[in-house]
């Protein structure tokens, strides 16, 4: 199977510096308040991938030693295994991004890959056509969808590799993601992208790398130079669109597009930095619904640093706003341009059982700690409504 991956430029995660110094963020009715913590003894980069309501545990990955790891509620560590790079169980990929499925392991990589909770490789399945990735990052993941697999929807490329027209495709109502039937080979696509005024035909916004995230059965998307979500129902093994949401942010500055045939001069001529506002995460609470998001910033703050320069340029990616948007169940807008706490890596913030926003500690921002990883929780303070 062909399986050439286009690179796409990713957006650096990194936290804003206008970020609230207090563990409580927040300059109106909500805010972010810390309530309890939780210690992983584990050395090493850790990122959190998921979280299983089900056996209230947590999974994380250390992507330098492509190492998973199962924790519960407590911190402490049920599982943990390298995944192999070759021999009868090697998973092959770029950026892999390991999520719950089903009692089990899911990898979207050169295939989508299941493991048992424990590591052991059950399962290679192909995508039945060749394919190349229009857009790729941490985000790629597959799941299960009732008895089928659900995992993001790459570009065939039974008839080349345009990325132009991959590109428009997508605009014109493009499907996000697709459903495998495994016993039969049969597939479908699904979570086609809705009608927009965020973007102009002809032109080109950047790569449209996708959050997807999934909240029972409700569906969330968004792609990056947008602050809008796009709201899906799952019915009948489908990801049906119900409506858009767009995040009336204050002094928001996307990138600039550029005519769609010259989409490669896109990353030059913003900059050079590519940190356009995006929304980098969905979390779905008992009453309430909150998106983390970024703002980018104004073209002047752009050219007043040396992007060249390491040090410059570090200090403008912290430059850019990062906040959040409340809103009720009901997607009805409560508040926006709330500040995140210093204290988390918003990027890989989830809900607990409970209802309470968790997160790992921002140990770059908030203090290292050489031998161990903590992992937050926060309740969403109402305030005087």
């Amino acid at each position: 199977m062909s399986n050439l991956r286009l690179i796409t430029l990713l957006a650096t995660c990194l936290l804003s510096c206008s970020r609230s110094q207090k563990e409580t963020s927040g300059a109106g009715s909500y805010s972010l308040q810390l309530v309890d913590s939780v210690r992983i003894d584990y050395m090493g980069s850790l990122e959190l991938k998921d979280y299983d309501p089900e056996t209230n545990r947590y999974l994380a990955y250390n992507q330098q030693k492509r190492e998973v790891l199962i924790f519960d509620a407590s911190g402490a560590i049920q599982h943990t295994f390298i995944l192999q790079d070759d021999g009868p169980e090697a998973i092959s990929g770029y950026g892999l991004n390991p999520t719950f499925s089903a009692g089990n392991i899911c990898i979207f990589g050169d295939k989508i890959y299941t493991l048992s909770r424990e590591g052991k490789l059950l399962n290679r399945t192909e995508i039945p056509y060749p394919y190349f990735w229009i857009v790729g990052g941490a985000h790629i993941a597959a799941s299960s969808l009732g008895d089928k697999l659900l995992y993001h929807k790459p570009e065939s490329a039974e008839e080349g590799q345009d990325r132009q027209a991959a590109y428009q495709r997508m605009l014109d109502g493009g499907p996000m993601m697709e459903v495998l039937d495994t016993l039969s080979g049969d597939h479908y696509p699904t979570m086609h992208f809705p009608e927009t005024d965020a973007f102009e035909a002809g032109l080109f916004y950047g790569y449209p790398t996708p959050l997807i995230q999934n909240s029972g059965s409700q569906w969330y998307l968004s792609v990056n130079n947008a602050l809008e979500f796009h709201v899906y129902s799952e019915e009948e093994q489908q990801l049906l669109f119900e409506q858009t949401v767009k995040i009336p942010a204050k002094n928001a500055f996307p990138d600039q597009p550029v005519p769609l045939e010259q989409m490669d001069t896109f990353f030059e001529k913003n900059g050079l930095v590519y940190r356009i506002p995006q929304i980098h995460r969905f979390l779905p609470l008992k009453d309430h619904f909150i998106a983390f998001y970024s703002k980018g910033v104004s073209p002047e703050s752009k050219a007043a640093y040396d992007v060249s320069d390491p040090a410059q340029r570090r200090e403008l990616v912290y430059s850019f706003p990062m906040e959040f948007a409340v809103f009720d169940s009901g997607f009805g807008l409560r508040e926006t341009d709330l500040p995140i706490p210093k204290s988390m890596v918003p990027f890989e913030a989830m809900v607990d059982k409970e209802g309470q926003i968790v997160a790992l500690k921002d140990q770059e921002q908030a203090g290292v700690e050489e031998d161990f990883h903590t992992l937050y929780q926060y309740s969403l303070d109402f305030g005087e409504e």
